[in-house]
């Protein structure tokens, strides 16, 4: 400002009174004052902008502390702790509402050995290694366990467990949280006691509904044996063989994935209904004392078709129910032959279901034992010769071998029924 008033002074005396002077300072003068005008216009936005920044940390750290209040509410009301550990300083910081878990004072001391000595001790090993291996995985892990309080007061709680590492895979901070979850745990205790419970009596009812089902199922097939069977108890001999040799052939390598508890409880209750068939077979037949005709054997084959047919009816509705599906194929293939020699189809070999196999053995050891009408009891040793003569032609060479190694299981099992 000083030297513009210099200047004009210069250019009033005279001593520089060119135009091109004058315009020269004109300019300069007007620079000026725009460079001023500028300058004030920018100093007061930046006043005014710096009050309205400073307004809203102010607010915002508010806020903040508003919020920190809230969390601290809200950890109390869900009984939920924080804790840090500084690794580097060794410090070990505690929330308010963790001092309330752990039901100690807030003036003692927070530390990792206090928190340690309050865990229970069936469930010490199981945090503390936990917590070692926080350091060699680098992951974050929950967990729950018990407290055993100095009060002697028991508490679930579930812990949260965080890690900060550096490059080098040193802790820099550890950092979690710890809920008193004792009301939760005690809620689910009393609901899985209660499912548990339902569980139970849907299992007791599905076994009432499954043995009265079971029982008309026998009663129904049992009074069809009876026609052909003196003592009418072929089928529970059966079944119970069917069991026994299922039970064997475990030990066979080929079968062992197939032969499950679930197969051999199946097998068990399904055998029963190889014979189904022969309700449809007439009484000149069926209780022919002599041999049959070729025609009289062509229609005496006819039961395996008639009870898989009879069995495949309901079958289709429950298409999911093993015990219906194991039934048909044993109805079907029973008669079938491991040289496919057999009926109905001429199956061979492992193309025979392995309960239409089991089956067969146990069937005809049966058969060969009882009394029919065309036909005395035959003893154990002779009934045995005549399967195992049999054996890689008619049965299964497989299980004829267990069937051999464990006779005196059979026969022992077969005796049991005239006790």
């Amino acid at each position: 400002m000083k030297n513009r008033d210099i200047r004009l002074q210069e250019i009033l005396s005279g001593r520089l009174m060119s135009e091109t002077d004058f315009k020269i300072f004109a300019l300069e003068s007007f620079a000026k004052d725009i460079d001023h005008l500028k300058q004030k216009e920018l100093l007061t936005k930046l006043i005014l902008e710096h009050s309205s920044v400073a307004r809203r940390l102010e607010d915002m750290n508010t806020e903040l502390v508003r919020s920190r209040e809230l969390l601290d509410e809200a950890h109390k009301i869900a009984k939920i702790g924080r804790w840090d550990i500084d690794v580097a300083a060794g410090k070990v910081i505690w929330s308010d509402s963790m001092y309330d878990i752990l039901e100690i004072d807030k003036t003692t001391e927070a530390s990792t050995e206090l928190f340690f000595s309050l865990v229970h001790p069936n469930d010490l090993d199981k945090v503390k290694s936990m917590y070692k291996d926080m350091f060699i995985e680098q992951k974050p892990w929950t967990t729950r366990y018990r407290l055993l309080l100095r009060s002697g007061e028991l508490k679930w709680v579930n812990l949260e467990f965080h890690g900060v590492f550096d490059d080098q895979g040193n802790a820099i901070q550890l950092y979690g949280t710890i809920q008193d979850i004792t009301k939760m745990k005690s809620i689910e205790d009393e609901l899985e006691r209660y499912n548990q419970h339902l569980e139970e009596l849907v299992e007791e009812k599905i076994q009432e509904i499954s043995s009265s089902q079971m029982s008309t199922i026998y009663a129904l097939v049992k009074l069809s044996e009876s026609r052909d069977d003196d003592t009418g108890d072929h089928i529970e001999r059966t079944a119970s063989f069917c069991k026994l040799l299922a039970q064997k052939a475990k030990s066979i390598p080929e079968y062992t994935d197939l032969v499950t508890d679930s197969f051999i409880e199946t097998i068990y209750k399904a055998s029963p209904l190889h014979d189904i068939g022969k309700v449809g077979i007439p009484d000149n037949i069926l209780l022919k004392p002599g041999k049959l005709t070729d025609e009289e054997f062509t229609i005496m084959k006819t039961h395996v078709q008639i009870g898989y047919d009879t069995l495949s009816k309901i079958g289709h509705q429950y298409d999911k129910n093993e015990f219906l599906r194991m039934g048909m194929e044993i109805s079907l293939y029973h008669h079938e032959k491991w040289n496919g020699s057999g009926y109905t189809k001429g199956l061979k070999g492992t193309e025979i279901p392995l309960s239409a196999r089991i089956m067969a053995i146990s069937d005809v050891y049966d058969a060969l034992r009882s009394k029919r009408v065309y036909k005395e009891a035959f003893s154990h040793e002779k009934s045995m010769d005549i399967i195992t003569s049999s054996s890689g032609s008619h049965f299964d060479p497989y299980l004829i071998d267990v069937f051999i190694k464990t006779q005196e299981e059979f026969r022992s099992l077969y005796d049991s029924f005239f006790d």
